[in-house]
């Protein structure tokens, strides 16, 4: 397997961090961790890549919190699984962007709650596009979602299961035709076996959590579950066992408010053929 260089050492970078702020030499480390100096001199400058074992006895060593443990094992696990799809560090994102990038990638299965939106993972490059606009570095970010789709299509793919508010679907927020694109990507990608697409009525009477906004809860093969929120032009992700536990109750009662896929598949064919025809 062949792993980016810009891989290796944005997971470096995170381990020397790590290491630093722990006050220990790298023959310390040696000591701790039963590796030799080198190994974890190579590890840091981004020459070699640990193994999954090692980087955890590591990150023991270094006493590294729940946060940044999941963290780089989360980025670890994206190497692994989607070389070279790493983005931290480019020069035109934020580092929250780059985060959930890498989160998404080592990611096992995503419920993605769109009361407002198409989900970034199933917007194509036109729709996502008209809702940027023009703001800073717009034509980036488009670029960036459209390679963020590749979790769901790769080899071994992320399961996606997305709650979505059928208001999103006839929410004229670009031109027909592109929403008319939109709409038959969903019922393509709602097809594979790896995603779930369900329809929650915008009028279906009484509360749900969807109304409360929009998130992304992220379910790893190793590291706990973390919640990416979203406003605007800021984002935060949530860690602690708590409020994940929260999200995932929330999840669960929309998932039984939802429409199931077959039906939520009818509907979205019923609005593209009413688009269609006017």
């Amino acid at each position: 397997m062949t792993v980016s260089k810009e891989a290796r050492d944005q997971l470096g970078s995170e381990l020397k961090t790590l290491r630093k702020q722990a006050g220990l030499t790298l023959r310390q480390v040696e000591a701790r961790v039963g590796v030799s100096n080198a190994a974890v001199s190579y590890w840091e400058n981004g020459r070699r890549l640990p193994g999954r074992d090692d980087l955890r006895r590591l990150l023991e060593a270094l006493q590294a919190n729940d946060e940044d443990r999941e963290r780089i094992l989360s980025i670890r696990a994206s190497v692994e699984d989607a070389p070279g799809i790493i983005t931290a560090g480019a020069p035109n994102i934020g580092e929250q962007l780059a985060r959930l990038i890498a989160y998404e990638s080592a990611a096992e299965r995503i419920h993605d709650v769109s009361p407002l939106l198409i989900p970034g993972l199933l917007q194509i490059g036109p729709y996502a596009k008209a809702i940027m606009g023009d703001v800073p570095d717009a034509a980036t970010r488009v670029a960036l979602r459209a390679g963020r789709r590749d979790v769901l299509t790769r080899r071994s793919p992320v399961e996606l299961v997305a709650f979505i508010d059928t208001e999103v679907l006839v929410r004229p927020v670009a031109p027909a035709d592109v929403m008319i694109e939109q709409l038959r990507h969903l019922l393509d990608m709602g097809r594979r076996p790896n995603i779930t697409i369900q329809l929650v009525s915008s009028t279906r009477p009484g509360w749900n959590p969807m109304l409360a906004g929009p998130f992304e809860l992220l379910e790893f093969p190793e590291a706990k579950p973390i919640v990416h929120l979203e406003h605007h032009r800021s984002s935060l992700f949530l860690w602690e066992e708590r409020d994940v536990r929260s999200f995932l109750e929330a999840s669960e009662t929309i998932r039984q408010a939802a429409m199931t896929p077959a039906v939520s598949a009818g509907v979205i064919e019923d609005i593209v053929h009413g688009m269609e025809t006017i």
